[in-house]
């Protein structure tokens, strides 16, 4: 049999690293194998792996525009959302020919687009929909029950999609995959407030790193002790945006010349931001808490028994949060706390967390249990290739 080829279609920031997980399990057992990624949503680096193909721009929405969010459809209709969608249909059908299976990573919408165009066997990787947030509506499922497989997030999902006749199973969490191992040995300082900072993939990183900056020096002004915060960079944001955001906020900025691991480091008052590029296990695994504005991240961040701590939105409380937050903190359950957007408010209550031991452990055992172990990755490759072996045969 010819070396399989297999097109990996993602349509989310976070699913980009779930789905570059499954394509390193699928070069370890099988490295002749030919790999391709499409992006339904967002532009990937030039130097991503797999190699990105077919048509692709990033939206004003950043793709969040689950549950129909119709202000960030409006947004990307006009930024030219539909054009994009049109030429991606199209340049799926010609790959028909190109490629022997193909792995949806994402939402139902990611694996109907690939089971309509692409008409090849797929494998579905469900990372959007858990049942401790939504169940899958009957059209869903009758999208999902035309997948070869569906790997489901967690068992409680698996169990109700198998009853409701997809072919679903439950082999780990493939979002704990890319975590489960540092990549960087980080200098953390034993005698501070070690924290991580994800603030996220899309446009609004370079604010939240700000807000974030500001309410850490105030717990290094009111505890006083050092704070030194792993700042965990995305593949798409620019780390030149964010000491700029720093320096805005009176940081002394420095940068390095290194193009992984600590790019750049910000001093003000007591608080030190590290900034670090491909380091995001690392991060996590050094802090004592990860304070996030991030989707796939916080989800990580509470899956390695990390308290995970999100800010409310302006206009918001910690009691009434916008739909994208409310559906974080339904699935992450008290692994999540949510803090008060003022920044006095917010370090009061982190200040209190980070002297509750008792609390800091119930987040931890609950982002355990809601996120599960990891694995998936490879029983997702192996799945895949196995389907090509029995196809080709």
């Amino acid at each position: 049999m010819s070396a399989p080829r297999i097109l990996l279609v993602s349509n989310g920031f976070g699913e980009m690293a779930i789905l570059a997980s499954i394509a390193r399990a699928i070069a370890a057992r099988e490295p002749a194998a030919q790999l391709a990624h499409l992006p339904l949503v967002g532009n990937p680096p030039a130097d991503a792996w797999p190699p990105t193909v077919g048509p692709r721009a990033a939206m004003p929405s950043g793709g969040l525009v689950t549950y129909w969010n119709l202000r960030n459809v409006i947004r990307d209709v006009r930024a030219g959302l539909l054009g994009l969608s049109l030429a991606q249909f199209s340049f799926l059908r010609r790959q028909r020919s190109a490629f022997d299976a193909a792995i949806a990573v994402g939402d139902i919408y990611c694996l109907a687009v690939c089971l309509w165009f692409l008409r090849l066997p797929v494998l579905f990787v469900a990372t959007a929909k858990s049942e401790h947030v939504a169940t899958h509506g009957p059209f869903e499922l009758a999208i999902a029950r035309r997948a070869c497989a569906t790997f489901a997030r967690d068992a409680a999902t698996a169990q109700a999609l198998v009853r409701a006749g997809v072919r679903a199973r439950y082999a780990g969490n493939a979002m704990m995959d890319g975590v489960a191992r540092p990549e960087l040995d980080l200098p953390r300082d034993p005698n501070a407030i070690v924290v991580a900072l994800l603030p996220g993939s899309r446009a609004d990183a370079a604010t939240n790193v700000r807000d974030a900056a500001r309410r850490l020096v105030l717990v290094a002004q009111q505890t006083g002790r050092r704070v030194q915060a792993f700042l965990a960079l995305a593949p798409t944001v620019a780390a030149g945006d964010l000491t700029a955001a720093l320096a805005a906020e009176q940081f002394d900025v420095s940068k390095t010349q290194a193009a992984v691991g600590i790019v750049a480091s910000a001093r003000r008052k007591g608080a030190e931001l590290l900034l670090v590029r491909g380091g995001l296990a690392a991060a996590l695994c050094a802090a004592d808490v990860v304070l996030g504005q991030s989707g796939t991240g916080n989800e990580q961040a509470a899956g390695l028994g990390k308290p995970v701590v999100a800010a409310a939105g302006p206009g918001e409380s910690p009691n009434s949060v916008g739909w994208y937050r409310m559906r974080q903190q339904r699935l992450l359950g008290d692994a999540l706390a949510i803090f008060p957007s003022d920044d006095a408010a917010y370090a009061r209550e982190l200040m209190a967390l980070l002297s509750d031991p008792e609390r800091m452990r119930r987040m931890a055992d609950a982002g355990r249990e809601r996120m599960g172990a990891p694995g998936a990755s490879d029983a997702i490759a192996a799945a895949a290739l196995e389907l090509i072996r029995r196809r080709c045969a």
